[in-house]
């Protein structure tokens, strides 16, 4: 580690300790409205955080941008008063905690008089450190929680030093897997964390109407040991006050992808209910920045049973078209192909006025954005910032304005090689070679670049 990342991190948890020691001194219900004043500053200043925050919360719950903005401050202020708030309790005794605490623990853990652990399903909701401390609350059972190692190691170290004298057995997610399988099989409980985006190795199905990654890991474990599903969470209920809920158990006997069709709709549940409580400025609805088309990588995708794909919330796709119409025709089967890259694809081709009438006469194109050919790239960029947010936008033509257009609209993810002017995301799919810096074979390779399925041989 560089000696300046160490010194970083020396003094990451020199404040960490400083804020625990200064937490020992204040009584909680001080520190959780100091905690709310320092979120309402945080969302002033943690701007790209307050938007994506905002983008969240507007797609999620259907609200306007007005809406968004006061929730989304609402939601700093208690995200900054409850993680102010974890500071202080592992300092405090289990007696005062839970004069602050209000629970409605109704589980049905039918395999409990079987000596048989469970699964809680947890979520970045509210004061989740109070979920230490709930443990005492079954002393028939021994607790584990699998975690992501944080990058501060020092930090680290003091959280699972705390934990340990919780009772709670910590697993590393990365190469502890097995050990929390055994654990589980051994009659333990096994906390994991079920509402972030899972990246590669995650199934793709349905949150909030939107395709995103979503981790089996609780669903997995569960079905794989024979136990059962149990969520718990945790709302803020006013100045240092919380209720902490022990569900009934979810789909028991269901395969992984069924059962974790289910935890999403039970954290729906839960986020819908307390929507101030939940991580919203986590990037839930990650694009991913390479293949983020699933076809050629074939990522699974799940839809529950009855899930109607009409009301899937698409995922928009900006294509900006070559100006020449001869080019453009070549160009037909490379936009077909990102249609087809996902079940969520819309797509929107801008082009030129005069090619407007070609691509609307194009079936895998769902919009068309039309320009005149002396339209400045201000003006370009307007018309496409009136056409609605985009995920992401692919550049085909070898123009360096293309990629201006794009980058004045504030499209977030500009795709296409890495040496063009602007853009801001690209990888070269195995076995394809580079794009051309002109002729038709580049097109195809874009397109297979940005997770389209192709042939081998790099033509559609």
């Amino acid at each position: 580690m560089p000696s300046f990342l160490k010194l970083l991190h020396l003094a990451g948890y020199a404040v960490y300790l400083g804020g625990i020691a200064l937490a020992r001194l204040v009584p909680l219900t001080l520190v959780f409205l100091l905690g709310k004043s320092f979120g309402a500053l945080a969302c002033y200043l943690l701007r790209k955080r307050r938007m994506l925050a905002e983008s969240n919360m507007s797609a999620a719950l259907g609200i306007s941008a007005t809406e968004a903005r006061t929730l989304a401050r609402q939601h700093f202020m208690v995200l900054g008063a409850n993680l102010l708030s974890m500071l202080k309790i592992p300092t405090m005794s289990d007696a005062r905690i839970w004069r602050h605490v209000t629970f409605d623990i109704a589980p049905k853990i039918s395999d409990a008089a079987e000596g048989k652990g469970w699964v809680a399903v947890l979520s970045h909701m509210s004061n989740w450190e109070l979920l230490g401390p709930l443990t005492k609350l079954f002393p028939q059972y021994r607790f584990g929680a699998i975690y992501q190692k944080l990058a501060n190691g020092h930090v680290n170290g003091h959280f699972n030093k705390s934990r340990a004298r919780m009772g709670i057995t910590l697993f590393d997610r990365r190469d502890e897997f097995w050990n929390s399988v055994a654990f589980l099989e051994s009659g333990g409980v096994v906390g994991v964390l079920a509402d972030q985006y899972a990246g590669v190795s995650g199934t793709w199905m349905p949150f909030f109407g939107r395709l995103t990654s979503t981790s089996t890991l609780a669903a997995a474990m569960a079905h794989r040991v024979g136990v059962e599903l149990v969520p718990v969470t945790i709302n803020t209920t006013g100045v240092a006050r919380w209720h902490v809920s022990v569900g009934n158990p979810l789909a028991k006997g269901s395969t992984p992808e069924i059962a974790t069709a289910a935890i999403n709709r039970e954290l729906e549940r839960q986020i819908s209910a307390s929507p101030a409580d939940w991580l919203w400025s986590h990037d839930r609805w990650k694009t991913p920045r390479f293949g983020f088309l699933l076809a050629a990588s074939q990522r699974r995708v799940f839809f529950p049973q009855g899930f109607n794909r009409s009301k899937l919330v698409p995922y928009r796709i900006l294509v900006r078209s070559v100006d020449d119409p001869a080019e453009a025709k070549i160009t037909v089967p490379a936009v077909r192909a990102i249609k087809h890259g996902r079940p969520d694809a819309h797509v929107t081709v801008v082009a030129c006025e005069r090619l407007a009438e070609f691509w609307k006469a194009v079936e895998e194109v769902d919009e068309v954005v039309s320009f005149l050919p002396g339209d400045p790239a201000r003006a370009v960029a307007g018309k496409i910032a009136g056409a609605g947010r985009f995920d992401v936008g692919i550049i085909l033509p070898d123009a360096r304005r293309a990629a201006v257009e794009m980058f004045l609209a504030g499209v977030p993810y500009r795709f296409g090689p890495p040496a063009r002017f602007l853009l801001n995301t690209w990888q070269n799919p195995p076995g394809i070679p580079e794009p051309d810096v002109s002729g038709a074979g580049r097109y195809p390779r874009i397109a297979a670049a940005a997770g389209a399925a192709i042939p081998p041989e790099g033509r559609l």
